[in-house]
């Protein structure tokens, strides 16, 4: 039956999905064995619609346990799966390219370095082009001045000779 807001009310009669303590088979050994409470209990399997709810009376206290997953929680959770993966295949990617990168990275900037030395390179040619003319040109007024002494000395000499 369903009230005035369209909701379904709760009748004595039980969905076929809720499962009794009355209707749940025996514990394996029975009470007679002394580790009867420590076997397992064999539950029915669960429908293919849904999950089951377990009622257990102990006394005055009704226990009530729900084995069944609202509809959201199978998508919500396929969806961690998926973010779970995407995470993990970013870290794949990040350990196994990061050293790729890095290898990359250094030798485009080796390639920096290789063309600022020969920038340098060329820089030193023409200094060391420069100090060598420079040079040239002190030997040749060097040797000039020499002369001009030799000459010097040579007319003094053929002065106080002659």
């Amino acid at each position: 039956m369903q009230n005035a807001r369209g909701t379904a009310r709760t009748t004595n009669a039980q969905p076929a999905h809720v499962v009794t303590v009355e209707q749940l088979p025996a514990r394996a050994g029975d009470l007679e064995s002394p580790d009867a409470s420590a076997a397992p209990l064999a539950l029915p399997p669960i429908p293919d619609g849904g999950g089951r709810i377990v009622i257990q009376r102990q006394g005055r206290n009704t226990v009530i346990t729900s084995a069944s997953l609202p509809p959201q929680v199978m998508p919500l959770a396929r969806m961690g799966q998926e973010t779970a993966f995407g995470v993990l295949g970013l870290l794949a990617a990040i350990i196994i390219l990061g050293p790729f990168a890095r290898m990359f990275a250094r030798r485009m900037d080796r390639r920096t370095e290789i063309s600022a030395a020969g920038e340098n390179t060329r820089l030193l040619q023409q200094q060391l082009v420069q100090l060598q003319q420079s040079m040239d040109a002190i030997s040749v007024e060097v040797e000039r001045i020499s002369e001009s002494q030799r000459f010097e000395s040579k007319l003094l000499h053929e002065k106080r000779s002659g």
